[in-house]
């Protein structure tokens, strides 16, 4: 259904954006002086996600002029009670589990004897991503990025988390939507903190309360080609390439991405700026290795795909308000074609218990919704992120961050 939603505002823009091809070249010159577009790092703050590289799309259609350093801190509630998965070994055990419903498999085999590799995952408590950010203007068409990635724990009390604490959202179940304690958190406790996942190898990943880590930084270099489709069209690409170096215990690996954006801008009242971009890309994971790992992701590649509306006001001052939305798709941390051998144990205490680790072998995919406020040299941005699963991991997250530019001498 997402995906005819997409097709549906292109067919409503598109003819609006053909209107605009015969306008002043004045606009060129509008969106040239107007070009950057501050997207946040709108990746999920997910327990195993943090401690990986993935990749950011880039909708810029030129190197800035000036320096820029930004900082950006996002909050997401994680509740994944305790799962442990069986993935069957033997070749008659795993025909017969095919066959077989995922959550009849559990009274379908002697898991104290049957040949399995196991896992398990829990997490709970308020994941903090914190994002460091240095950009590079080489020249107009080159640019290179520098971020350090970090992450903390906690259990998400007021005054802290206000819009992500255990609190706000089963207040908001309770009086708007989802019925009471739809996700167990009353059961389990409210305002835990913790993680742990073991995986088939027995190696451990393990977070608690208060815990901060840096689990590693990237590197991207921004690619943006000048065609003659630029000022006819207002239509315009870019290239990526991201090096991550994960420096934490638990995943000391090196991954490498590609991506490509393509965007189209048009000119509204004269003075705003309305941006619709589509971008991939693909990330070669643990490229890299040096040192023994926890397995968690068997994927060698994760491809991802984002989709964005922006919308830029210029005000009477010279200053802008943009507001946008992103789509974000990224393929699942484990094989799809494994969840036909896996069988699911832990405490059934609603529909959905088995998420912690199932939600491992599907795709990921959420909306954002962004507000910028920038003046010359300060950039001002918010947003908050839902997904689209509701596999809480997280289900809801919130950002907010700075962005100061400092011209090149």
């Amino acid at each position: 259904m997402k995906y005819y939603f997409l097709f549906f505002l292109f067919l409503i823009f598109n003819p609006l954006l053909k209107a605009q091809s015969d306008k002043s070249n004045s606009w060129n010159e509008e969106i040239e002086n107007s070009s950057d577009i501050i997207k946040p790092y709108v990746l999920s703050t997910h327990p195993l996600g943090i401690y990986i590289s993935r990749l950011y799309h880039n909708f810029n259609v030129r190197s800035p002029e000036k320096y820029s350093f930004s900082f950006e801190v996002s909050s997401g509630n994680v509740v994944l009670p305790y799962v442990k998965s069986y993935e069957l070994t033997d070749p008659n055990d795993r025909e017969i589990s095919k066959n077989i419903p995922w959550h009849t498999r559990e009274f379908s085999f002697d898991l104290n004897k049957v040949p399995s590799k196991t896992k398990e995952f829990t997490a709970d408590g308020v994941i903090r991503s914190y994002r460091f950010t240095f950009s590079l203007p080489i020249t107009i068409h080159h640019e290179l990025n520098f971020s350090l990635r970090a992450n903390s724990l906690d259990r998400g009390k007021y005054p802290f988390s206000v819009f992500t604490s255990d609190e706000t959202i089963e207040w908001f179940h309770r009086n708007i939507a989802g019925g009471k304690d739809p996700f167990s958190r009353y059961h389990y406790g409210i305002n835990q903190a913790g993680i742990s996942y073991k995986d088939e190898n027995n190696k451990v990943l393990t977070m608690n309360n208060n815990d901060f880590r840096i689990p590693g930084i990237d590197i991207n270099y921004n690619y943006y080609p000048e065609l003659e489709m630029n000022k006819k069209h207002r239509i315009y690409l870019n290239f990526c390439a991201q090096l991550g170096i994960n420096t934490s215990s638990y995943n000391p690996s090196a991954d490498i991405g590609v991506s490509s954006s393509i965007l189209k801008k048009m000119i509204v009242k004269d003075k705003n700026i309305l941006s619709f971009g589509l971008s991939a890309g693909a990330l070669r994971q643990h490229f890299i290795e040096y040192g023994d790992r926890v397995n968690i992701s068997n994927q060698d590649f994760l491809y991802s795909f984002e989709a964005l509306f922006d919308y830029k006001v210029k005000l009477r001052n010279n200053n802008r308000i943009a507001y946008g939305i992103n789509y974000n798709f990224q393929t699942s941390y484990n094989k799809k074609k494994d969840l036909d051998y896996l069988v699911f144990t832990g405490e059934r205490i609603n529909t959905h218990w088995q998420k912690s680790i199932y939600h491992l072998y599907e795709d990921l995919e959420g909306w954002s919704f962004m507000c910028t406020y920038s003046t010359k040299r300060f950039s001002y941005f918010v947003y908050f992120r839902e997904d689209l699963n509701l596999d809480n991991a997280p289900d809801f997250q919130t950002g907010i961050g700075l962005k100061m530019s400092i011209k090149r001498s």
